[in-house]
Parts: C-alpha cells; sequence; structure tokens
C-alpha cells in the first residue's frame, strides 16, 4: 500500500507541491484558504505526517468560526487515528455534505475528553443543524450529546442503551451473520479449539460479531472454549498493545496450548495479535489461523492475507450523511437503525 505524499494532496486540490510542503513546515507566505484545504486534504487522505499543531489549529477554527448558514453539520468522533478504516468514512461524510451544500465541523476528542465530555462550544457559536457521532461510546457523553435535541446520527452505539436513550438513528454494520460464517468454516475444517479477542461490553457491533462466534458453535453443536475467549471489558478495548501482549503472557506463564484459531472483532486487533505470535515463534496460518473484521490495510501486511469481513467504509460515511440530512427533513419520524452488510473475504490467515 503507497503512504500519502504531499504530491497526493497537491494533486488533489489543485497546487503545487511547495505550497503545501510551505503548510506543512509553516515557511513561505500562503492564503489562509489555502492553508485550510491543504490541511483538510491531508486529514481526509490518511497523511500521517500532518504536524499535530497544523490539526489542532484546524480544530479551532472550525470549532469557533461565526457562520450564519444554518446548513452546518457536526462531526463528533472519539481518537480517530486515519487509518483506511476512519480516513474513508470521513471522506465519505465530507464529499456527501459538500453534496448536499451543507458545512461540515469535525470534532476530534481524546479517550479522557469523552471520559469527562462537554458540549463542544461550537454549538453555541454557530446553528448547528445536525450532528454526526462517530466511535463514542461513553454512555454519559451520548446522553450529554441527546440532550441538545439536535437531529443526531450515529454509527454504531453504546451496549446497553436504546434509541429512546440517544434520540438519533443509527448507522451499523452487519456482524453476526458474517462472524457466523467464518467461525463456521473453521469448525467445519476440523478447528475445533477456536478463541475470540474483543471486548464485548461497549458497543453493539462487537456484542454482534460474539453472537455470530456463540451462534455458529451451537449450530454444529460444539463446544465454546471459554479459556480461549478474551471478551470482558478493557480499558483500550484490546487496541492497545499491551492488552494483546497481556494475552500470549498469559498463554505462556499458565502452560496453555494455543486455539487452533483466533476470531477477532476487527482487523486492528487481529493484526496486533499476528504481530505479538510472530515474537513468540508462531506464523499465522502455519501453526495458528486468524481472522479480522473491517478489510483494512495494516502496514506490513499482504493486501490478501488475512481472512475478514469488507465493509466499503466510504460508503458507510455517505450513508451517515444522507441519513442526517433526511433526518434534519424529517425531524418528527420514528428513528431507524440502518445496517450496512460487508462480504466475508476468505483468505490466507485461515488456510489449511
Amino acid at each position: 500500500m503507497n503512504k500519502t505524499g504531499m504530491n497526493d494532496i497537491a494533486e488533489d486540490i489543485g497546487v503545487s507541491r511547495n505550497t503545501v510542503s510551505k503548510v506543512m513546515n509553516g515557511r513561505g507566505s500562503v492564503s489562509e484558504k489555502i492553508r485550510h484545504q491543504v490541511i483538510e486534504a491531508a486529514i481526509r487522505l490518511n497523511y500521517e505526517k500532518l504536524p499535530m499543531h497544523l490539526l489542532e489549529k484546524f480544530e479551532e477554527t472550525n470549532n469557533i468560526k461565526e457562520v450564519i448558514n444554518t446548513k452546518n453539520i457536526l462531526v463528533i468522533a472519539t481518537a480517530p487515528d486515519f487509518s483506511s478504516f476512519w480516513g474513508k468514512m470521513i471522506n465519505g461524510i465530507t464529499k456527501e455534505l459538500v453534496e448536499e451544500e451543507y458545512n461540515c465541523f469535525y470534532n476530534f476528542i481524546t479517550f479522557e475528553q469523552e471520559e469527562h465530555f462537554e458540549i463542544p462550544d461550537i454549538l453555541d457559536a454557530c446553528q448547528i443543524a445536525g450532528i454526526i457521532v462517530m466511535n463514542v461510546y461513553n454512555k454519559k457523553a451520548v446522553k450529554k450529546i441527546a440532550s441538545t435535541n439536535i437531529p443526531t446520527v450515529y454509527f454504531d452505539m453504546p451496549l446497553g442503551m436504546e434509541v429512546e436513550d440517544i434520540k438519533g438513528d443509527i448507522v451499523v454494520t452487519e456482524g453476526r451473520r458474517s462472524v457466523y460464517q467464518i467461525t463456521k468454516k473453521l469448525l467445519e475444517a476440523n478447528h475445533k479449539r477456536l478463541g475470540f479477542v474483543g471486548d464485548i461490553t461497549y458497543c453493539k457491533s462487537v456484542e454482534e460479531r460474539w453472537r455470530g462466534f456463540v451462534r455458529a458453535h451451537n449450530a454444529l453443536g460444539i463446544k465454546i472454549h471459554t479459556e480461549y475467549c478474551y471478551v470482558g471489558e478493557k480499558a483500550g478495548h484490546y487496541y492497545f498493545d499491551k492488552e494483546i501482549e497481556e494475552i500470549m503472557k498469559a498463554f505462556i506463564k499458565e502452560g496453555h496450548k494455543l486455539p487452533h484459531a483466533f476470531v477477532c472483532a476487527n482487523d486492528e486487533i487481529a493484526y496486533k495479535l499476528i504481530n505479538e505470535l510472530k515474537k513468540y515463534g508462531y506464523q499465522v496460518p502455519k501453526d495458528i489461523k486468524v481472522s479480522g473484521f473491517d478489510d483494512i490495510l495494516n502496514e506490513g501486511n499482504n493486501l490478501d492475507f488475512l481472512t475478514t469481513v469488507n465493509i466499503a467504509t466510504e460508503s458507510i460515511g455517505k450513508r451517515l450523511a444522507e441519513k442526517i440530512v433526511w433526518r434534519i427533513k424529517n425531524s418528527t419520524r420514528d428513528y431507524e437503525e440502518i445496517k450496512i452488510y460487508g462480504m466475508v473475504k476468505f483468505r490466507q490467515s485461515t488456510e489449511g
């Protein structure tokens, strides 16, 4: 996978590479309009070397800008890492809202800010017509957003909350059926000692994927090996390296055999687990099988390596934007849940 460079940003917005370089390095004279376009494109195209001070300035400018036009949408997202998953989704949102002639403001918050969430100042500074919420699972934060009574659409939602609590529509990725298919194929290939890695306590989508894992075992009358299932609450939901490291340390310390395969809640967890297995000399799929979900690229891994579920993430962003525009125009209609179906991709990581 080729990483985004300055040339890509320049080509995207129709300026020279030198202009992009001036913005990134803070040297030379560049108009504020062009500077804004360069930074916005860098975020949208997942440019990994964007200086943090430029990102912070971009957010500050967007969040305090006085706008009279009421066609303003606020996107609230917790710590998007600008991987291909979140980058494409943000791109899909932006493109669709531009088509609909809406202004789009982004409010990116850290996990700590989510824990102590406060309504963004932009709601007072601008007339926000609608809110898109992504990757926010703190129930208190969601309730505060719901209390604004502004039309809202969520990508996924906290487990244990209902539409009446969140006061908005939901867009989610289907997970039960697809993980059922992956798990069933592994079991039918006589890989009957399976594990699952993913925090099933915090969001609807991951819990649904766990249900697919369980359903496949039940359908075939095969015992679930709970000793290989890491599904409890974790601060980082198994996205933190140390949480994956703890899994392998437990195996070594307790002398457990490895399972035949690990079914992971998503690709990020799967790739971290594969890398951790390598440290202990285990090869995938020779020694153990691993599957993921989302179909995102990971540096150092072949596109056709990981068994996963392909999700058109840019289309999800487009659907979120379409839905918020619809909700603004139909504020009295009943809340809806939209389920996006992906396609299972069986690849090398579960072969053999």
